[in-house]
């Protein structure tokens, strides 16, 4: 998103840089803790004044502000509402990478993938969500196990859907425009194969690119897909909600897999609540639904 069009032309040419020996108040950090856990339910619990103090230090020096108190009022303002989203972006961890957490792509290739490749050969549907998908990374690594197996996927009618709540990253998914961090974990063979290599960076493959579809989600609010799901990757998101909101997450995922379809969660995170009993554990931090 853009900055702040409502800013003054004054604020926007000469931009202040923020003290950084100030200190983020209690009040105003528990504010914005509002405002973020309202907005999409992430919990900044008090222990992290000190990180949301060092994330927002760039985002309020680019709008010309001089101190956290008056980056509150701004959010509390009529303009607060285009800000948001940069906020979100701001808060958001978005540290990820291809092949993250081999361990799930083992298991997919292994033991989802071939009867994936068996339905699509019969001519059916094949759907695959990733939820929290950062900057594409994950959905990407998933379309190049699938095509790995079924080069001619892209005939078939397969999907993945990428949901994120950060624009930003999103839309360095939509580029596939990567750096040379991003792509270490891959393997050789696939990084040659799927990988364009220009001035340090990689881009991906355009038939792999067409096999994900990215869209803005904020999994807090109602989910307009009507689809129900072969896989779901939520991994290393549903941490940051409260014990009530992951309960409430997990229903709704299980509510979205078909029977048998797989669900990949992260390191951290633990099936929980009414939904637990609708799955079968298969692997570390991965179950089969009932």
């Amino acid at each position: 998103m853009s900055a702040l069009r409502q800013l003054s032309s004054t604020q926007q040419a000469a931009p202040v840089a923020v003290n950084v020996e100030a200190e983020l108040s209690p009040t105003d950090f528990h504010q914005i803790a509002e405002i973020v856990m309202g907005n999409c339910g992430i919990m900044l619990p008090a222990s992290k004044i000190g990180l949301v103090r060092t994330r927002l230090q760039g985002r309020i020096r680019k709008l010309g502000i001089d101190t956290y108190a008056k980056y509150v009022a701004l959010l509390k303002s009529p303009a607060g509402a285009e800000e948001l989203p940069e906020l979100i972006s701001v808060i958001s961890t978005n540290v990820t990478s291809f092949n993250r957490e081999p361990h799930h792509f083992e298991h997919f290739r292994a033991h989802v993938v071939p009867s994936l490749v068996q339905k699509l050969s019969r001519g059916q549907e094949v759907r695959i969500w990733s939820a929290g998908c950062s900057n594409g990374s994950e959905p990407y690594t998933i379309a190049c196990a699938v095509k790995e197996a079924m080069p001619n996927v892209n005939n078939a009618k397969f999907k993945i859907l990428a949901t994120d709540i950060d624009q930003h990253s999103l839309s360095i998914g939509r580029s596939g425009l990567y750096p040379e961090d991003m792509v270490s974990k891959m393997e050789s063979v696939l990084l040659k194969k799927y990988f364009t290599e220009t001035n340090g960076k990689f881009q991906i493959a355009n038939d792999v690119m067409k096999m994900v579809s990215f869209k803005q989600l904020n999994l807090m609010n109602p989910w307009p897909m009507k689809k129900s799901y072969d896989a779901i990757f939520c991994r290393n998101v549903m941490i940051y909600f409260s014990q009530e909101n992951q309960e409430r997450l997990m229903q709704k995922f299980a509510d979205r897999l078909n029977t048998g379809a797989f669900f990949y969660i992260g390191h951290s995170e633990r099936m929980a609540g009414p939904a637990a009993d609708q799955f079968n554990s298969v692997g570390s931090t991965t179950y089969q639904k009932r």
